[in-house]
Formats: C-alpha cells, structure tokens, sequence
C-alpha cells in the first residue's frame, strides 16, 4: 500500500474531522523522521493508518485482538486502547502490511512500550504533537522534538503527562504504559 491508496482508505472510513487528524499526523511523522533519519514512507503510512478503528465497536475490535493472538490484557480495556491493535491487525489480514515498523507504530501509538522502534516513537510523538493538538502542554513537547531533536526524552514525557492524566481520571492503566515510562525515565 503505498500513501496515496492508504490517505483514501482512511478518508472512506473516518470522519472528516479525525481525517484531518491523520493527515497531520502522518505530515509531522515526515518532519520528524527527516530530523531522526528515519524512512519516511513508513512513518506516513503509519501516521496516516494509526486511527484507522478509532470509531469501530469495541467488540468487534476485542474479536480481532482474540483472533490475533495478542495479550488478553487488550480486553481489559476500551477504544482508547484497543484502537491500535485493532488497526495493526486489520492492516496486516486485510491490506497486507506486512512491515513491523509500521505495524508496532499503528499498534503502540497510544500505549507506547518499552524499547519502541524509531517509527514507534515517531507516531507516538507526533500523534501528541500533531498542528491540531492543544494539550496544555503540547508546545514543550514540540520544543523537545524540533529545538531539542530529543526524541527519547518526548516519548518520556507524554507518557508521563499521559500517566498523570489518567490517575487524575480515576481510570485503569495498560501496564505497557507503565513500562514504556519506566523504560523511558
């Protein structure tokens, strides 16, 4: 699939709004990946990709993960999470993305992990970062990543941002985020 067939597939599927989102993301995946040496076109397509099940059911999306024999952990959560896997999975079954680095991009780029790939931490960042964004916050990230060129300590600090978030919500956190703090910190 190259970024002309994935932009359509996800402009057919997504409302125009999240779209947009996807687009920028996938446009400052490119920024960032010039600044870090990393492969372009992957870092589009998984930019482009990452929010393809943002808006499917959450069962359906707790049969792919089933199906796809990722951690059980999965079931234990909603969109927020499962969105990402759910994407990977239905890329690779039925579009047949094969690449990794573009696969763990899409599958981790809300959680994060620990030891993220290059185009992992790309999307992660950018997702957080992305022209649209206004997290109170966002612009010292964005700092971090293009004054900076820190792309390691980016990662540290949303997932920390992203951690304090939800304990201020009174919500479960994926262990993956936890790890990928720690990893990070």
């Amino acid at each position: 699939m190259n970024s002309i067939e994935a932009k359509k597939v996800v402009e057919e599927k997504l409302p125009k709004k999240r779209f947009d989102h996807s687009v920028r993301v996938a446009e400052t995946a490119v920024k960032m990946a010039e600044i870090f040496n990393a492969d372009k076109d992957k870092s589009y397509l998984a930019g482009v990709l990452h929010d393809y099940c943002k808006y499917d059911n959450d069962n359906d999306m707790k049969q792919i993960i089933k199906e796809s024999a990722f951690s059980e952990e999965y079931l234990d959560y909603g969109n927020a999470i499962l969105h990402g896997p759910a994407a990977a999975a239905i890329m690779k079954k039925e579009f047949y993305i094969n690449d990794k680095e573009i696969l763990f991009a899409i599958k981790n780029h809300t959680s994060g992990r620990a030891g993220m790939g290059l185009i992992e931490k790309i999307i992660f960042v950018a997702d957080y970062i992305e022209p649209g964004r206004d997290i109170p916050g966002v612009e010292d990230i964005r700092n971090i990543i293009f004054k900076e060129e820190n792309l390691d300590q980016a990662v540290y600090e949303i997932s920390k941002r992203n951690i304090t978030f939800l304990i201020s919500k009174n919500v479960k956190i994926f262990s993956e985020t936890f790890k990928c703090y720690n990893y990070y910190n």
